[in-house]
């Protein structure tokens, strides 16, 4: 097995899942993490598919920020726009506008994209265990 096409599998399939995933799923990782992957190899062709949820692993802290979001300061409430801080940290104010505010869901986005990229070493270190388990 070739752990740098796995390696980039695991890549797009991270890249791929943050661009799709639900406002909910965003809350989540950066609540808690929890980031898990399978990747399957069957001969030259490789799958890997992110998922939520799974046991502790090298991506599980991935995005975690315990909701110390880098986020926009734009507060969207009744459809107008005010502008001045988010919610405070921990209140259930701050999820839901979280939830419903797709600047700050952008903001999540790009910020996990660009944790993908820059912990490519935590990356290799998950696959590196994957191919050990597989003997």
């Amino acid at each position: 097995m070739n752990q740098e096409i796995i390696l980039e599998s695991l890549t797009r399939a991270l890249e791929s899942w943050i661009r799709h995933a639900s406002a909910d799923q965003l809350w989540q990782v950066h609540q808690a993490g929890g980031l898990g992957a399978s990747i399957h190899v069957d001969g030259d062709i490789v799958r890997a598919r992110i998922t939520l949820g799974e046991p502790r692993n090298a991506l599980s802290d991935i995005g975690k920020t315990d909701g110390r979001l880098p986020v926009t300061e734009a507060f969207l409430g009744k459809r107008i726009a005010a502008w001045g801080a988010p919610p405070s940290q921990g209140s259930p104010e701050r999820e839901q506008w979280f939830l419903s505010n797709e600047l700050a869901q952008t903001h999540a986005r790009q910020y996990l994209m660009a944790e993908v990229g820059e912990k490519r070493d935590v990356l290799a270190r998950f696959v590196k265990d994957w191919i050990e388990r597989q003997g």
